[in-house]
């Protein structure tokens, strides 16, 4: 199995849509297995393993045994709640793709849980799609099913843990953690329930204790009961046998569809439709069209030139400023002559001359403008500006809403194409109205079988119910059955069963603990410390405890051990029941250093991280992976993924790279 990508949707602490790349990525042609998740407390790394299991298991995510309610409540208080501003969505999603191989053969998946909550009644969705393709036969159950028995529950605890799990199974003195994980394992748990189901009916039937009448009674409700049995079988057979038909009618359905199709009947089926929509095409066709007339017959054209424009437009802004400085020499003239003719009476001529040189060497640029170009328009300042601002509007709006009804028209022609050539196909109706009759009575003749079959379906619904109120009637009388080998066989089933199903387990229970026990010492000794720890460990297969031996086979106490040593015996416990359960699935660990020593967590970042799987997604702090380990780890990472909460959001983002590095790709 190989997780490629996870989006959340207003899933808890992640408000709108977030999407993570699980996959590893190749780099300089390896495929280093490790995804590193990086954030502070809070920021959403146990909501990400948390979604990925809710995803598989739903209800079963949150415990086996939970109840809808507990369930129901778990789903609305996952839905993201804004802390700023206290509006919480009425919806949520969490979807998983991943790839499984089972016997070789390589499928693709994508699951989609989703739910709405209205009015405090909450509504949940399960979709699966296999190799780009929706499962649309699988109701809710099934498609919970599906994925049970894909990727089961107990197997996945395993792979998918956090410190929680590891703090469970290293403080556990009486195997009891221990122990369910074996269980789930190799199946224990479902052995469990049914020889508790035996032990209840076995008490039940000791506990009887028969009249005459009771006896009477017994057996005129046993022989109804039998009665019912058979009709049920009965009834059962003829379902089957209508469903048959109705496998039948609907595989003739697709026959003559397909036949009709052949013919172009998948054609004329949307013609009348074809033809709507060129109507719907042409009309808004025609009306680009008049649009761009109106733009080509108003300032559009003066953008068809652009050079010969720009030229025009610096003609006219040269003329203009030519005009200005003409009339600005003539009126600085006026007032240079008139400031000399009073100088002349106030000064001496010397002085005079002198003045008038220095204020004409001044003004000489304003009064003597140079005539490099020439008025040929002559045109006034308002036009000047009205010819500017079209010229403007021509480029700057004219010209991109031309391309943009250019293109519009471009592909509502290429629609109008495509619905005449569908129209062109479909047939003649006449020609195609046997095929459709045979269609039609196909259709029909499904429909009467359906209703037939729904009919059997709610009487063998009564029937059961009928036989469960017979059932009811019997455990009311308190005697079923005498405990005795002559009339209750039964009770003596029942006892055969305890005691295969008890020996069945015990072989089974005895060669899995020795595979784990194998797998637990390679394990340990790659993740311990201590060169001189050397333990075996011994599983007691009654009631799953764990002893460790030291060479000499003298037990080692649990308690001896430091809080790291016991951290590293509960990961080597959960890495060698993954090895046994013979499933290759991704690890995923949260937290996974937090009572470790800096000796510990070298061997477990050395020795483990690298090693546990195709795919090991890690969630740390940054006080778990620091600096230094992120440099030991880099090789083995294929990419990082940082998780930041923001609280002016009120949201998680994932941003690039890690606490300490930003470069790294996600």
């Amino acid at each position: 199995m190989l997780l490629e990508s996870l989006k959340l949707t207003n899933f808890r602490v992640f408000k709108g849509e977030h999407q993570f790349s699980l996959a590893p990525i190749e780099k300089d042609g390896d495929l280093p297995p490790i995804v590193l998740f990086g954030g502070l407390n809070g920021s959403g790394k146990t909501t990400t393993l948390t979604a990925i299991r809710l995803t598989l298991y739903g209800r079963q995510s949150i415990g086996i045994g939970a109840s809808q309610k507990a369930y129901d409540t778990f789903l609305t208080d996952s839905i993201h709640n804004s802390k700023t501003t206290g509006v919480s969505a009425n919806n949520a999603s969490v979807e998983l793709t991943f790839s499984y191989a089972n016997l070789g053969v390589v499928s693709h998946y994508i699951v989609n849980r989703s739910w709405t909550v209205i009015n405090n009644k909450v509504t949940e969705s399960l979709t699966i799609s296999q190799d780009n393709t929706v499962m649309t036969n699988l109701s809710y159950e099934q498609a919970q099913g599906f994925l049970n028995e894909l990727i089961p529950i107990g197997v996945s605890d395993l792979f998918f843990f956090d410190g929680e799990k590891i703090s469970e199974l290293a403080e556990d003195n009486n195997g009891n953690a221990l122990g369910e994980s074996v269980k789930k394992l190799i199946g224990l748990d479902l052995i469990d329930k049914l020889n508790a189901d035996l032990t209840v009916f076995i008490r039940n039937q000791n506990k009887q204790t028969m009249s005459a009448d009771i006896q009477k009674k017994t057996d005129i409700l046993e022989k109804e009961l039998l009665d019912k049995e058979r009709q049920i079988e009965t009834e059962q057979s003829a379902y089957e046998a209508l469903r048959i038909k109705l496998a039948a009618s609907s595989q003739k359905i697709d026959q003559l569809s397909n036949l009709l199709n052949s013919k172009g009947g998948a054609w004329a089926k949307t013609r009348e439709i074809e033809i709507d929509k060129l109507s719907e095409l042409t009309a808004e066709r025609n009306a680009i069209e008049a649009q761009l007339k109106e733009i080509v017959c108003d300032d559009h054209p003066l953008s068809i030139a652009p050079d010969f424009v720009k030229h025009c437009l610096k003609q006219l802004d040269n003329e203009a400023l030519l005009k200005q400085n003409r009339n600005l020499s003539v009126v600085l003239t006026k007032h240079i002559e008139s400031l000399e003719e009073k100088l002349t009476h106030s000064i001496d001529q010397p002085t005079f001359s002198i003045i008038k040189k220095e204020i004409h060497n001044e003004f000489s640029n304003l009064l003597n403008p140079s005539d490099t170009h020439s008025v040929i328009h002559d045109m006034s300042d308002t036009i000047h500006k009205k010819i500017t601002s079209v010229i403007f509007n021509s480029q700057n709006n004219s010209t991109p809403k031309v391309l943009e009804l250019s293109n519009k028209l471009k592909s509502i022609t290429n629609l109008i194409d495509n619905a005449g050539i569908n129209i062109a196909r479909a047939p003649d109706q006449e020609l195609l109205n046997v095929n459709i009759q045979n269609l039609n009575n196909a259709q029909d003749e499904k429909a009467t079988i359906s209703i037939q079959a729904n009919q059997q379906k709610e009487s063998i619904k009564r029937s059961l119910r009928e036989a469960m109120d017979i059932v009811r009637s019997l455990k009311n009388l308190h005697a079923d059955f005498l405990y005795n080998d002559d009339n209750n066989r039964a009770l003596d089933y029942a006892h055969k069963s305890k005691l295969a199903l008890d020996e069945f387990a015990k072989r089974v229970t005895a060669n899995k603990i020795q595979n784990v026990e194998h797998e637990f010492i390679k394990s340990f000794k790659k993740l311990a410390r201590k060169d001189d720890i050397n333990f075996t460990a011994k599983i007691e297969p009654n009631n799953f405890s764990v002893k460790l031996l030291d060479d000499f086979g003298n037990e080692v106490p649990k308690s001896n051990l430091s809080a790291g040593e016991r951290q590293i015996y509960a990961i080597a416990i959960l890495d060698a029941l993954a090895k046994t359960s013979g499933r290759k699935l991704p690890i995923i660990i949260d937290t996974p250093l937090g009572r470790l020593d800096s000796k510990h967590r070298n061997k477990l970042v050395e020795n483990y991280f690298p090693n546990a799987s195709h795919q090991v997604i890690i969630l740390s702090t940054d006080t778990e992976i620091d600096e230094t380990y992120l440099s030991s780890l880099s090789q083995h990472i294929s990419h990082t993924i940082m998780l930041n909460y923001s609280g002016k959001e009120a949201s998680s983002n994932a941003d690039k790279g890690y606490f300490w590095n930003t470069a790294e790709a996600i």
